[in-house]
């Protein structure tokens, strides 16, 4: 893992000056409250994504840099505000926007980062991308940002039912979290010029990879290592987040383990005790495990979505299976 690993590093090198630039044309605490979160770390697996996708299509990577900015400038503003509608206090191991500035800023930060979002994919123009492609790759942005409020909101709907089956969660989980992978792919092809078909392959890997990718962050919510997570373990349970796990132990316990599990689920004042017993019930039953065998199967799919692609790169297509791989072997 360690090549793909040192590309992301690469990646957010060529990326953080010009989100410096655009994020310090307002003024502060507005300028600090936007740059905050970006700044903290990240994985930047969107971004690299899409250069990859670039390099696959046979892409000018240097030109297509607005776009991986402005897919990661997206991705920040829906964490600033997921960290608001959720409550959550910490992430990538420091405290959230809302706790620093509060949320009326975070709010804003939240919407100047949309915003520049869309006017980093259009510095795509000023490095020679022709219209019709900027065109179409904002409409593909605009397109990730309404379904990934889509799956907020249902995100938001299920931690009020006591009932969600597995193939509601997976509608949740590709529009909350596939459709910026899928974006980024796209984008990616469409700036390069790519063929329709290898374009679809590269949607189709995307949506694979981001439901094996939600699916492991369920899993780490439950069993990490807290400070390589960067967030507090447990919150998923304490939210009442309805993930895979939750799913499939709430249909598998007995009546004993099932009202351990719900009388934690979604209890914001938890104990620790109460939370590891929940956490119990999943083992007991089976459901970590579970969850594995399907991020597993999302990842082998994801891949076999690579192998029908004419690559003009193939370190590049080596990259996008290593890191199929990686967003379920992971520790954060």
């Amino acid at each position: 893992m360690k090549r793909i690993l040192d590309y992301c590093r690469k990646v957010n090198d060529m990326i953080i000056p010009l989100i410096e630039d655009l994020l310090s044309q307002c003024p502060e605490p507005l300028a600090s409250a936007s740059k905050y979160l970006i700044l903290a770390g990240g994985k930047r697996l969107r971004p690299t994504l899409l250069l990859l996708a670039v390099r696959v299509s046979g892409g000018d990577v240097e030109k297509a840099i607005p776009a991986a900015v402005s897919i990661e400038l997206l991705h920040n503003f829906t964490l600033i505000h997921d960290d608001v509608m959720d409550r959550d206090e910490m992430r990538r191991g420091v405290p959230t926007v809302h706790k620093i500035w509060g949320e009326p800023m975070a709010i804003l930060a939240g919407d100047y980062l949309f915003s520049k979002a869309y006017e980093a994919l259009l510095k795509l123009v000023e490095n020679g991308i022709d219209y019709g492609s900027v065109v179409e790759a904002t409409r593909v942005l605009t397109w990730a940002a309404s379904t990934v409020a889509e799956g907020q909101s249902f995100d938001i709907e299920f931690q009020e039912r006591d009932e969600v089956d597995e193939r509601e969660y997976i509608e949740l989980v590709w529009r909350k979290t596939a459709a910026l992978f899928i974006a980024s792919l796209k984008i990616g092809g469409i700036v390069s010029k790519a063929s329709s078909e290898t374009i679809s392959l590269l949607e189709e890997y995307g949506y694979n990879m981001g439901i094996a990718f939600q699916i492991y962050d369920d899993i780490l919510g439950v069993i990490a290592d807290e400070k390589k997570l960067g967030k507090p373990l447990y919150s998923d349970i304490r939210e009442g987040k309805k993930t895979i796990i939750v799913i499939h132990a709430l249909s598998k316990a007995n009546a004993e383990d099932r009202e351990i599990l719900l009388s934690a689920l979604g209890k914001r004042d938890a104990t620790i005790r109460e939370l590891a017993s929940a956490v119990e019930v999943l083992r007991r039953t089976g459901s970590i495990d579970y969850a594995r065998r399907k991020a597993t199967y999302y990842a082998k799919n994801a891949i076999s979505k690579l192998n029908k692609i004419k690559s003009h790169d193939e370190e590049a297509l080596e990259m996008l299976r290593e890191l199929a791989l990686f967003v379920v072997e992971r520790e954060f």
